[in-house]
């Protein structure tokens, strides 16, 4: 009897439990609340979730990606390792990029030519303002397309090659052979544009015609000493142009960078042996009484020597001692 009712008891116990009889802690405890979970709306970010990857992944993003400008003593080491890499340069190579930079010089100097022999009564009346205009329309443009090509410009190059000498990174032969060729192509690509412009009857006007013969006679009737000094000038401020191009990683930037030191030189009236190369060539050929022995000793001589000296030692030379041998 006492079996039994223990196999009762406990067969009813088990039958509550699968019949769904609550126990007494589960009968006490209160029915829960149905308490639906709103879902965030389309577009709504959760708090802790997708914020911070995200300002991680922008962090990251802007780790990566380069300056908006150099600081000067990258700039200068830009311009070593540019050197390297023109010294690897096959001399045809150079040659052409050389008359590609010689045309395009010749382009912007003829479009300054252009916009000041058109402008006589502006010069008349208000010079200054005649000046900054030529200085602000042609060589900046010319220069700008010189960058952005990659052509090769024998005053450019002058600023860059003796930094590269000076910092041990190439060779004097290196260096003489680039400038040979560079300037030998300037020549050649400026010669050709003049010829092309003066088929072209670009300047045939009377006033044009004028105009750009008086400039050229005045180019080749200063003393040996002046235009040394308006050399040195000069290259001093174009090479301040290409390391301020180099400098930018925009475009914007460099073409802002070339066009400050370039429309002052001309504005100033500096001589650049590039330009000049384009300008009395232009000249001989509208009708100035001008010999090759004006043109090559008269001008040229001076004038690149002071491009060489201005670039030399107030870019490459002075750089390369605040940034490298006192670095």
């Amino acid at each position: 009897m006492v079996l039994a009712s223990a196999a009762v008891s406990k067969t009813g116990v088990r039958g509550g439990a699968r019949t769904g009889t609550a126990r007494p802690s589960q009968a006490r405890r209160p029915p829960s609340r149905f308490r639906p979970r709103c879902r965030p709306a389309a577009g709504e970010r959760r708090a802790g979730r997708t914020d911070a990857p995200r300002r991680g992944n922008v962090a990251a993003r802007s780790a990566a990606s380069p300056p908006s400008a150099l600081a000067p003593p990258a700039v200068y080491k830009a311009a070593c390792s540019t050197a390297e890499a023109k010294a690897k340069y096959s001399w045809d190579k150079t040659l052409v990029l050389g008359f590609l930079a010689g045309s395009l010089i010749g382009i912007g100097a003829l479009l300054c030519s252009v916009v000041s022999g058109s402008s006589p009564g502006l010069a008349s009346s208000d010079p200054g303002l005649a000046s900054f205009l030529k200085g602000a329309i042609g060589l900046p443009a010319g220069l700008s397309m010189v960058v952005l090509t990659g052509a090769e410009l024998f005053t450019g190059n002058v600023f860059v090659m003796i930094s590269g000498l000076l910092a041990g990174r190439v060779k004097a032969m290196n260096l003489l052979k680039n400038w040979f060729w560079s300037f030998n192509g300037n020549f050649a690509g400026s010669v050709f544009v003049a010829f092309l412009s003066f088929l072209a009857c670009t300047t045939s006007s009377e006033a044009l015609t004028a105009a750009v013969t008086k400039a050229a006679v005045a180019k080749v009737s200063m003393s040996f000493g002046v235009l040394f000094a308006k050399g040195v000038l000069c290259n001093w401020l174009v090479c301040l142009a290409v390391w301020m191009a180099m400098a930018s990683n925009t475009v914007p930037g460099k073409l802002l960078g070339i066009f400050i030191p370039i429309s002052t030189f001309v504005t100033l009236g500096a001589e650049h042996s590039i330009a000049n190369q384009f300008l009395i060539s232009q000249g001989i050929l509208a009708g100035a009484d001008i010999s090759i022995k004006q043109f090559l000793v008269g001008n040229m001589l001076p004038v690149t020597l002071g491009n060489i000296v201005g670039s030399a030692v107030f870019v490459a030379l002075a750089h390369w001692y605040a940034y490298d041998l006192r670095a």
